[in-house]
């Protein structure tokens, strides 16, 4: 118990001390001080709402481009698969070609194998 009234006490006695000490330490009397803070505390406060203000401009702008790429992406999608499409019945025949000739060379492959024997 002797300790936690030791601490309290040393405590309080700082606490004076540091006001003291500060009181001394201003290069300003009370009430240029008092004025300073206000000015200081008024400036803080114009921050904090010039802040709040462009944050939430940030926030709507963010909204916005998110539903302009979304729609934009869309967009992209939907060509996308257009071209695919597009791409695919365009080779179409071709693959059908490509396949034919690939069934004549390896008919030609088994009589030449054929032949050889």
């Amino acid at each position: 118990m002797s300790k936690n009234k030791s601490l309290f006490c040393g405590l309080i006695v700082g606490g004076i001390i540091g006001g003291i000490a500060t009181l001394l330490a201003t290069p300003s009397s009370g009430k240029e001080m008092r004025g300073q803070l206000t000015i200081n505390r008024k400036m803080l406060e114009d921050t904090i709402q010039q802040l709040k203000a462009e944050s939430i401009a940030l926030k709507n702008q963010i909204v916005i481009t998110a539903k302009e790429s979304s729609g934009v992406v869309k967009e992209v999608s939907t060509d996308l698969k257009r071209t695919i499409n597009q791409f695919q019945k365009e080779i179409e025949p071709h693959k059908k070609d490509l396949q034919k000739e690939i069934e004549e060379v390896e008919l030609k492959i088994k009589q030449l194998e054929k032949t050889l024997q």
